[in-house]
């Protein structure tokens, strides 16, 4: 709690003003840290804004490292309305006869309805008439009038074991799933009924109807399959049997739309991140503007302050070397044809698929790097050359006589990029840290937290000083008030003796 003084009472002296302006000339040094402090946390934060946009083209490159990104696939069948065909996992046959022998039904329980009376409306009422004598399948069912259509049913699945529901104005009675079968070999049962039918009006007798199921049978490849359902799992993909009867062929090709879409994707995200990048290398430092202090800001309109911050924060990282050489890196990285044995010289680069910088009539240095896609000539060596561009993106060396030069010359355009990606990343971690980590040992870190440590020290030595400050005036006021107290005692002596 901050003390209590009563100051310039002798003197007349604004004390407390005259202790603040003397403070302020004192607190210069520690402002300047509190400033230096603010820039550095500013630019670490701006790092940090990088390192993000960094790591997520990271993840976008990585899916194209694998060949299993390329290696996609899709069924196609000559007739979706016979036989339709889907992917599911890995095939390794490109094509398949496929013939349709039969579909499969579903097994459907014996049942037969009871007509009730159009005054029956719901469960819950008593169903009205005498007593009615049903026989299930062997077993006895008494209904009394004065039971509900509720009653009822859990009276035929107790005795009976078979299922009841009201459906439709009528009482359905069903066989249920493990129903022993009857000597006809199926699952119908007998049913008779006698007494009062005025308001169930059941038959005397009946046999419940019943269909059994079937299993569908297909033939692929000269090899039979059967299923209980219309769809079938054979070498990765699932065709799924629409017309009995049908003879078709399925064949397996290269994803070229999912396929495409991937490197898109990528080629997106590669834009977006190096023109963020660029914005930031060249954003301008604006001279003459530095952090506002808590009472400078308080002492401007919101709008203003906010406004000044900005010009202040802008060019944090102004020709930074760590970005620019990783945009020099990443351009590389993209630039360099592959080699290594077996590569098709036709397709070594990225312009050969389609993929390069802007076209007639842009210039390429005020475009820093930004890739455009043919996407007709893409889509070609999609299907035509789909083993070439899973190469140019996915190579990689495993030559332990080959130097790091070498290596990289082999690796494959996603394999260089995903490294130079993870040493920028890197390097900008060890700058600037992660907004993840629980301890920052990095540069900037290790640099806010000794200013910090200063701008403690100050605060405790300005305390100090303020104090000593406020002792001297204290004490010039003590004597001054002593005085006034002995001058008034000589004018009073003075004016006694006369």
């Amino acid at each position: 709690m901050p003390a209590i003084r009563f100051s310039g009472m002798a003197s007349g002296l604004d004390t407390e003003k005259m202790v603040k302006e003397l403070m302020n000339a004192r607190k210069e040094p520690m402002n300047r840290l509190i400033r230096e402090k603010q820039v550095t946390e500013w630019k670490r934060d701006a790092y940090r804004e990088m390192n993000s946009l960094l790591m997520d083209l990271r993840t976008s490159v990585d899916s194209l490292r694998f060949s299993a990104s390329f290696n996609k696939k899709k069924a196609v069948s000559e007739n979706d309305a016979a036989v339709a065909a889907n992917v599911v996992g890995n095939p390794t046959q490109a094509s398949y006869a496929v013939k349709v022998v039969g579909l499969a039904e579903a097994e459907m329980p014996a049942s037969m309805a009871i007509e009730l009376d159009a005054s029956i409306k719901d469960t819950t009422t008593a169903i009205g008439g005498g007593t009615l004598n049903l026989t299930i399948n062997g077993k006895a069912v008494t209904v009394n009038g004065s039971e509900t259509l509720d009653q009822v049913i859990a009276n035929i699945k107790k005795e009976t074991g078979m299922e009841a529901t009201f459906s439709g104005g009528k009482l359905w009675i069903a066989s249920t799933p493990g129903m022993a079968l009857n000597s006809n070999g199926d699952k119908a049962f007998s049913f008779t009924a006698s007494g009062d039918t005025s308001k169930l009006k059941a038959p005397a007798s009946a046999t419940s109807s019943d269909r059994t199921g079937k299993d569908a049978e297909v033939v692929i490849n000269g090899v039979t399959y059967t299923s209980k359902t219309n769809k079938i799992t054979v070498d990765g993909v699932e065709f799924t049997l629409k017309q009995p009867g049908a003879a078709i062929s399925v064949n397996n090709q290269i994803d070229e739309d999912s396929l495409f879409n991937t490197i898109k994707g990528f080629v997106t995200k590669y834009n977006e991140t190096i023109a963020k990048i660029n914005e930031k290398v060249s954003e301008k430092k604006n001279k003459g503007y530095q952090p506002l202090l808590d009472e400078e800001r308080e002492s401007l309109p919101e709008k203003t302050a906010e406004k000044m911050e900005a010009m202040a924060k802008s060019g944090m990282l102004l020709r930074d070397s760590i970005l620019q050489n990783g945009l020099d890196s990443m351009r590389r990285a993209l630039s360099i044809p592959l080699g290594g044995t077996g590569v098709n010289t036709a397709f070594d680069t990225l312009s050969e698929i389609g993929i390069g910088g802007p076209p007639n009539g842009k210039y390429a240095y005020q475009e820093n790097g930004k890739l455009y896609i043919d996407e007709n000539k893409l889509r070609a060596a999609i299907r035509t050359n789909g083993e070439e561009v899973t190469k140019l993106f996915t190579s990689f060396s495993n030559d332990p006589a080959d130097n790091e030069g070498t290596k990289y010359q082999k690796s494959g355009v996603a394999e260089r990029l995903y490294k130079d990606l993870t040493r920028v990343i890197d390097r900008v971690t060890k700058e600037a840290g992660s907004s993840t980590s629980v301890t920052d040992d990095s540069f900037l870190g290790r640099k806010m937290k000794g200013e910090e440590d200063e701008i403690r020290q100050w605060k405790d030595r300005l305390t100090m000083i303020e104090n000593r400050y406020y002792k001297q005036f204290t004490a010039m006021e003590k004597m001054m008030s002593k005085a006034q107290s002995q001058g008034s005692w000589f004018a009073q002596m003075l004016g006694k003796s006369q």
